[in-house]
């Protein structure tokens, strides 16, 4: 929860936190200073009263403690203030990526009351062959964001982002596994002892939320296993180019969920932690200095099984639309669905799955000839 256009958020602590820019690194991006209070009035005066400094020392206008008033300045403040404290550190790298790659790199040195809707349109038309629909839509609603927090701070009178024409954005049905493949893959996973798979295939776990799972978070009583984390490899902090992992929470709220396990998953995973003598706080599957695996792991392996199985295109997000797929094949509804993948609305489910696959294709054709 924060205040709009003051920099001041409600942390986890139940402290108020407030930021200000005290200075710039030597690269140019603003250097914030941060004051925490149990009370919000307390934070704003402070915090007012830290920024009327600033401006009295420098000799400047409240709007130029953005920077020099290009689009790459105040992206930098909003990007730092009015995203990052309330997203998750991979939304915030996404964030990151596609201003430094895209957005600032055509118009970040141009001053945010130059910029034009005729500039954002060659933005897109420039962008437009580069990358898929959906990925160009993502990023002009990053620009549309951040020019509407400028006009809402005062910094340009007008958003000159309307109008803009972009291409429309189609959803191409995933890649899923036919029956026949699934049996071929499975038959490979149990022969080489890596239940890790069948839980994607059986559960639509996401890889990063396989990854993070302990074996405190498997009710083998009542065969639930709950979702409560998940790994995500981003940018570092001082060096962008490199990565870290983080174990942090699930991609949103409805992802936090609890699954029933097949039991037939159920005793292989007890037999597992049998053999291992699993901590409740150790992870499934060991495989960084941290103690999880890396999610780049689980791909690399799953890469090279299908490989060998002579079986194209797949990765672990494959699995997981396997998984979607064949529920919806033995009738299971759309909202039954939804919480089995841990997305926020059935509409989104029904988004990414209404399509047939040939079996079911097949299947329905058969149905009508039955009825002659």
């Amino acid at each position: 929860m924060s205040r709009k256009g003051e920099n001041i958020y409600y942390r986890k602590d139940g402290r108020w936190e407030g930021r200000y820019i005290k200075g710039r690194k030597p690269d140019g991006r603003p250097q914030f200073g941060f004051i925490y209070g149990k009370q919000y009035g307390d934070v704003k005066k402070r915090l007012t009263l830290i920024k009327a400094e600033l401006y009295q020392d420098s000799g400047i206008t409240a709007p130029a403690i953005y920077g020099n008033g290009s689009l790459e300045s105040w992206a930098d403040y909003w990007l730092e203030t009015h995203v990052r404290p309330h997203v998750r550190p991979e939304t915030y790298a996404g964030y990151r990526r596609n201003l430094d790659n895209h957005i600032c790199a055509y118009l970040g040195k141009m001053r945010l009351t130059d910029i034009s809707q005729r500039h954002i349109q060659n933005l897109a038309n420039g962008l437009r062959d580069k990358m898929a629909a959906t990925t160009l839509h993502g990023i002009c609603r990053i620009l549309k964001s951040l020019l509407t927090s400028a006009c809402d701070e005062g910094l340009i009178m007008q958003n000159p982002y309307r109008n803009i024409r972009l291409p429309k954005a189609k959803n191409r049905p995933p890649r899923v596994l036919t029956q026949a493949e699934q049996k071929k893959l499975e038959t490979a996973i149990l022969y080489n002892n890596e239940p890790e798979y069948l839980l994607c295939l059986y559960m639509g776990l996401r890889v990063g939320e396989l990854c993070a799972l302990r074996w405190k978070d498997i009710d083998f009583e009542s065969n639930i296993l709950h979702i409560r984390h998940s790994v995500q490899r981003i940018p570092g902090e001082e060096n962008r180019s490199r990565t870290r992992l983080v174990l942090g929470i699930p991609k949103s709220d409805a992802s936090v969920r609890d699954i029933p396990l097949p039991r037939f998953l159920s005793e292989i995973l007890y037999k597992k932690l049998r053999e291992e003598e699993g901590k409740p706080d150790e992870f499934l599957f060991k495989g960084t200095k941290a103690g999880y695996r890396d999610p780049r792991t689980m791909q690399q392996k799953l890469c090279g099984l299908c490989r060998k199985l002579e079986i194209e295109d797949v990765h672990m997000h494959t699995l997981r639309h396997t998984f979607a797929t064949r529920c919806l094949e033995k009738g299971i509804r759309y909202e039954v669905l939804c919480e089995f993948l841990g997305h926020s609305s059935p509409q989104i489910t029904l988004k990414y799955y209404a399509h047939c696959t040939p079996e079911t294709k097949r299947t329905s054709i058969n149905r009508l000839a039955e009825m002659e």
